[in-house]
Order: structure tokens, then sequence, then C-alpha cells
């Protein structure tokens, strides 16, 4: 290991202004878009995570973070290193020993580790640190693209820190977040009947920018991109793609196998599937390893799964069947692209947009109800797949969208609505029709419902 590398990427041991040379916070001075993920704000002693999909800003969040500490701490102790040239653990406990040899003990230290997944056993490192007491007095954060890697593995270290909140996501901006980004929020009241009104009153913004939202995403990158030059090009698409393809290559899956899954996917999209169903249209034999890359691609945030609800039970019926939607719409796009394999994506994605717009925005409902189910959960062992589901009565004759604690969710995405659309949730004492332009007593458009669903959490899903 060259550790002539550790100055090189910890300047601010030498001068702490030389954080503002930074190349992440120097790409995030230059755009004009900006988003402030408030996360972590309090670093106690313990370990945490910090998970996200690829290129959603988790090291720009750590530099910063980095930044504010070095207004009151002493820079020598603020360590950060990108793990992904480290082989194995045994570097990694001698790569932070040395770092902490040079500290005073007496001190906090605060220790970043971004992309901790690329190392090998990296748990067995972190358990001798602090087996040994090398990480008493310290805050280590960890960072991976995977979701249940880091989590899993901290619950199993002693000394995690058990009190509050440890794992922490940043995930795509949600569309009111969106907007807020951009600058074209709707100043809200804490009055529901007059929030609706003003929506109502918005609408025309409000339906242009949601298509928009359904282009870029939450990707702040992405959004900068697309308020910049009106397209996204080729490229951004690309980098993404190649993010995906090899972390697909690290965790030796094969390319071709996850094109095809991801082909099937969008082909049957918003469709109830079974892994068998899957493989109908690939080349992979057994349904055992469609679910292995499912729930591999799961993990990397790139699907989110969901599974039939036990009207009986109330819980998930993990054995039977399933839907996989995309965690975000530009993942979406991308994943088009690539299935596709044409140039020019942002023009052709349009028209594929158009014409499939009611199924792109069932998912991204549930990405919302997701998302705004875990900003308000403060259990560190929260997943999504435990508390929402999708419904089917038992002749299969009628099927609700998403239920989460018997409040029910459909979107019919229609110019107009008829009485007929209603008949399912009348199975619930509880439930939200979203449309695409009707406003009526629990039915909203869905650029209204997902703003709603977020001002007003208690009303929509906590009640």
């Amino acid at each position: 290991m060259d550790y002539s590398k550790l100055k090189d990427l910890n300047p601010w041991w030498d001068n702490k202004d030389l954080i503002n040379q930074d190349i992440h916070l120097i790409k995030l001075e230059t755009q004009k878009i900006k988003w402030d993920y408030k996360i972590i704000e309090n670093l106690k002693e313990g370990i945490y995570s910090l998970r996200g999909p690829r290129q959603i800003g988790k090291t720009t969040w750590i530099k910063l973070k980095i930044k504010s500490l070095l207004k009151k701490s002493n820079p020598k102790n603020i360590f950060f290193y990108s793990c992904d040239d480290i082989r194995n653990f045994e570097e990694l406990i001698e790569l932070i020993t040395l770092f902490l040899e040079i500290t005073n003990p007496e001190e906090k230290k605060y220790i970043f580790l971004d992309e901790i997944p690329y190392v090998k056993d990296w748990q067995r490192a972190l358990k001798h640190l602090y087996d040994s007491g090398k990480l008493s007095r310290c805050s280590v954060v960890l960072s991976g693209s995977h979701s249940i890697d880091i989590k899993r593995s901290i619950e199993q270290l002693p000394g995690r820190g058990d009190e509050g909140k440890r794992h922490f996501l940043i995930m795509p901006l949600t569309f009111n977040q969106y907007l807020e980004a951009i600058g074209k929020s709707i100043k809200l009241t804490n009055n529901l009947e007059k929030d609706i009104a003003l929506l109502k009153i918005n609408s025309r913004m409000l339906t242009t920018e949601y298509r928009n939202y359904l282009l870029t995403g939450g990707f702040l990158k992405i959004i900068n991109e697309f308020f910049t030059k009106k397209e996204i090009s080729d490229p951004s698409y690309d980098v993404y793609l190649k993010w995906i393809i090899g972390d697909l290559a690290k965790w030796e899956l094969k390319e071709q196998f996850s094109k095809q899954i991801v082909k099937k996917i969008i082909e049957s999209y918003t469709s109830e599937l079974s892994w068998s169903s899957i493989k109908s249209g690939t080349d992979i034999e057994s349904h055992h390893t469609i679910s292995k890359y499912v729930n591999a691609i799961e993990e990397m945030f790139v699907f989110n799964i969901l599974y039939k609800m036990d009207f009986n039970k109330k819980t998930p019926d993990f054995p039977k069947s399933k839907k996989v939607y995309f965690s975000d719409p530009f993942i979406f796009s991308a994943c088009y692209k690539w299935i596709s394999s044409i140039e020019n994506n942002f023009q052709t994605y349009q028209k594929y947009l158009d014409k499939n717009i009611d199924k792109i925005s069932e998912g991204v409902l549930l990405n919302h109800i997701i998302n705004i189910i875990y900003q308000k959960v403060k259990s560190n062992v929260y997943d999504y797949k435990d508390m929402v589901y999708y419904w089917k009565n038992k002749s299969k004759t009628k099927e609700i969208d998403f239920v989460y604690k018997n409040i029910a969710f459909e979107v019919k995405y229609k110019e107009k609505i008829k009485s007929t659309d209603y008949k399912e949730l009348k199975e619930f004492k509880k439930a939200f029709l979203v449309t695409k332009k009707t406003f009526d007593k629990r039915t909203y458009p869905i650029y209204a419902f997902l703003i709603l669903l977020e001002k007003y959490p208690k009303d929509f899903l906590f009640s």
C-alpha cells in the first residue's frame, strides 16, 4: 500500500483550508441546483452506515461533513479514505492503526471509510480494532452503494452504538424536494384544504414539472444537466450504467444475465411476476439464479421488490409472486437505454415515457411511500418489504397497487375517473385514488398527492 496517499486524501492535516480544493466540493459549487441532505447532524461515538445508489452524492456529503467538522475539531483527528484500492481486511487494520498512532488518544476522532464493501471481510477489521480498544472516542462512518451489506454487518459488530438511529440513506430527491431544489416549490400552509386549493391553482406548472421529474429523477447531477442543457446526454446515462455493470462484476454476476432480467422486468412492468416467469424471458436455467440476481440488483438500489399481502396476517406472503419496480425514474430510463442499446436515449425515451407514464407513475408512488416511511421511522431495522405490499383477493378479481398499515393506494393515471375505478378500494377502510388530474374525496392527481404525502404524512400514511 502507498501510505503517502494518506496525505493526498487528507490534505487538511497540513492546512484545513485545503478542503475547499476538494474535487467533489468544487463540482458542487459549479452546480446551480443543490440540496442539503440533513442527516447524521450529530456524530456521536460509534459506527454509522451511509448508504444509497451510485452517483447520488454520498462522497460529496462526507466531504461537506468534514468541512463542517474542520471548523471545530483538530484537523489531524479527521480521517478519510476511499477503500477501492484496499485489498483485504489486514490492510484496512494497518491503515486505520497508522492513523490512530498519529492522533491524541484523549481526543475525539472521526473516521470516514468510503465504499467500504470493496474491502473483503472488512467487518473483521472493525471487530479487531474495537476489541483492541482502538476505536474508543471514535465516530466511524462507513459508506457504500449496497442496501444490506453494511447495515447487516454493523449490526453484528460489538460497540456499534445502540442509542439512536445508526443507519442512514441518501436517496434520490422526492418530487417535493425536486421542486424545492429547482425553486418551484409551492409555499404550503398547515391547512390541508387550503393547500389542496393551492395545488389546484398551480396544476399547470406542477403537471409540467412532474413530467420533467420523470426524466431526471431525483439525481442532482442529472437535474442540473437537464435545466442547463434542456436534455440528458447519452454519457450521463452511460456513467450510471457503468457503475451498475462494475458492481455486478464485483459480485461475480454476469452482465448479460442481469441485462436479460432488467429487460424482462421493463417489458412486464407493474405486473405480478414469479422467479419462474422472469426466467422464461432469459437464458438463465434456474429460478434460484433469477432470485440471486434480482435480490443483488435490489441491494444496489436499482429495484424495489414488493410482495403480495396476506390479508389475514397483514404480512408479506414471501413464497408467492411479487412485483419489481425501479427505485427512481432516472434509473428506469438509464436501464431502458441499457436494454435498447440506442443512441440519443433522451429523445427516444420520452416517446416511451408518454406511452407508459401510467406504469412509471405507479413506481414513482411506491418510491415516495418507501422514502417517506423511512424518513419517519426511527428504528435501525427498517425494511420496506415488511411494511408495504400489494393486494389481491382470493379469486384474483381485485387488486390494489400498494397497501401500508391497511391504507390502500391505487394509481389510475387517465383522463376521466369512473365510479368503477373505486370498487377495489372499498375493501379497505381508508384508501386513496391517485389520478392524472382529478381532485375528489380521497382522490388526487399524482403531482399533488406526492406533495401532500410528504407534507401531511399523518393524514395519508400514519393515521
